[in-house]
């Protein structure tokens, strides 16, 4: 009997595409059983989960994700939408906090759910990965690697330590102010911060070259790293 799921894996990231026409404790049962058969292929990763093919809600959302927590060791950081943006996004901050914790570089790394705001000070000693946005008069300090998965708009400090390697990176960067190992970054023009702007924003990426922290666009050659169209298919 055909499974009701199918599971495409790509670089800290897992989708499963769901038969829309299965009733979802059919679903379950089969995202279950292929969790468990996958353990060996899936072992401890930490990634992102999309569910395609079929509209549920967050409660469906929710009860999906702990039957892949419960049948497998695979650790959920977040729940990805369908917009690919965000998604490659999402994934090059996780391999690139994965990357540096395997180097030791990183003793620990936190992820923070919604948006920063009301004054809200973040500061941790490794690197963070904000799931929303960081409004004005917010702060973010890390000794690590800042990545935003929405619109940056208020303090920002990544390589608090003095570590120059690090970056900042988000979906939508207009930072009140930036700095990297201490130096701050300087933009050319100031753009007037609001909630919702007229055109797409461009992800944008911070980091520090020589003396200077140096502000780049993400264009589609950045993404090029990601095999959208190449991905593991798991299946029956």
């Amino acid at each position: 009997m055909a499974s009701s799921i199918v599971i495409k894996s790509y670089k800290n990231g897992l989708s499963v595409h769901m038969d829309p026409e299965a009733d979802i404790e059919t679903i379950k049962a089969d995202l279950a059983a292929k969790f468990r058969e996958s353990a060996s292929f899936f072992k401890d990763a930490t990634v992102a989960i999309s569910f395609e093919d079929r509209e549920i809600d967050s409660q469906t959302e929710c009860d999906l994700v702990n039957v892949i927590t419960s049948s497998s060791d695979v650790k959920v950081a977040c729940v990805a939408g369908h917009n690919k943006l965000t998604q490659a996004m999402l994934l090059n901050a996780l391999g690139e906090l994965e990357y540096k914790a395997e180097k030791q570089k990183d003793s620990n790394v936190q992820i923070i759910k919604g948006t920063v705001k009301d004054g809200h000070i973040v500061d941790v000693p490794g690197s963070v990965l904000i799931l929303g946005d960081v409004y004005p008069g917010t702060n973010v300090i890390a000794g690590g690697d800042v990545f935003v998965l929405g619109g940056l708009f208020g303090n920002v400090c990544a390589g608090n330590n003095g570590d120059p390697d690090r970056m900042i990176a988000a979906l939508e960067m207009n930072p009140e102010k930036m700095r990297i190992a201490g130096i701050k970054y300087r933009p050319a023009e100031k753009v007037k911060w609001t909630i919702k702007s007229k055109n797409a924003p461009a992800p944008k990426l911070a980091r520090l070259i020589g003396t200077d922290v140096v502000l780049e666009t993400i264009d589609s050659n950045f993404w090029k790293r990601f095999s959208f169209k190449d991905d593991k298919t798991i299946q029956d």
